[in-house]
């Protein structure tokens, strides 16, 4: 019989999901797939030709991303797509009852400038910080168009579908900020989350990814190329992929600063929605670029 995944890490982009897979695939009853970012549930904000990311759609392939789980009581896979796309929960619950969901959320201000330097890293024809922006707003529903979309980091109307649908039982939140202070707490919270009791006490806590750049236009492009990532992924163990990227394939510069007038813009962008979320986790969250908000905000 297919063996379908029961656990999805579903987002948010650049808020360590890569790593979460990374780390969880390493744990005994974890079968994580080798290869991510299948978006195989994302089928709102992902059109099937997007030129970039390439959705896998026919099941038969899905499925084969888990032919080799054997006995794993957790089978999973990462699309942090699944986040913004308002069509994925229900999918995901009709096509999979019982299935568990986890989401990892930054700064909103901090993840999209982040996910724009990676893009900006991948591809060549990127504009500034502030038109990219402009048109992530402007094609924001063209879901064939590789853009930066700022709706992305509009976290509270996201993580209030997958509560309606999934309720606490089955859909958990980290913050990302908090799991890079402690890493092997954040994941004890998370096997305990997924039924799993493993000690961490050993978990090697790894060096944190320096920024850098691609190292000239071949390995950008490389970067670019979801064919290319996917056989990497595929055939090549994630810290030897990290290895070869850190050492061989980018140089290390600073990172560049956020131009000024876009961060602002993204602060008031964001600011409501932060204030929506705050309420309904109940808590205040990690976040600087918001950390004069009125706690009194209400989800009205």
């Amino acid at each position: 019989m297919p063996v379908w995944p029961n656990f999805f890490i579903a987002g948010a982009p650049r808020c360590g999901t890569t790593s979460l897979h990374a780390w969880l695939q390493t744990i005994p009853g974890i079968y994580m797939s080798r290869i991510k970012e299948p978006n195989f549930f994302s089928r709102q904000v992902i059109a099937d030709d997007h030129p970039l990311l390439k959705p896998i759609r026919g099941e038969k392939q899905y499925l084969q991303l888990f032919s080799a789980a054997g006995d794993a009581k957790i089978v999973g896979e990462s699309s942090p797509k699944y986040l913004e796309d308002p069509g994925a929960p229900a999918l995901i619950d009709r096509t999979v009852p019982g299935a568990k969901i986890l989401v990892s959320l930054r700064d909103p201000v901090e993840r999209y400038h982040s996910n724009y330097l990676m893009i900006r890293n991948n591809r060549q024809s990127m504009g500034s910080l502030m038109s990219e922006i402009e048109r992530g707003i402007a094609h924001e529903n063209n879901p064939s168009l590789p853009i930066v979309p700022p709706r992305s980091g509009l976290y509270a109307a996201h993580i209030g579908r997958y509560r309606q649908i999934f309720g606490d039982a089955r859909f958990k939140v980290v913050i990302f900020e908090e799991m890079m202070c402690d890493i092997p707490g954040t994941l004890r919270h998370i096997l305990g989350f997924l039924g799993l009791d493993h000690d961490m006490s050993s978990f090697a806590e790894p060096a944190q990814r320096e920024h850098g750049e691609a190292r000239g236009p071949l390995v950008r492009y490389m970067f670019g190329n979801r064919v290319i990532s996917r056989a990497s992924e595929a055939l090549i163990p994630f810290r030897l992929r990290k290895w070869v990227r850190n050492t061989v394939l980018v140089k290390r510069v600073a990172k560049p600063a956020m131009d000024s007038a876009a961060r602002e813009f993204l602060v008031r962008y964001y600011r409501d929605d932060v204030g929506c979320l705050e309420a309904m986790l109940g808590r205040r969250l990690p976040w600087r670029n918001f950390s004069n908000a009125s706690p009194s905000r209400n989800t009205g």
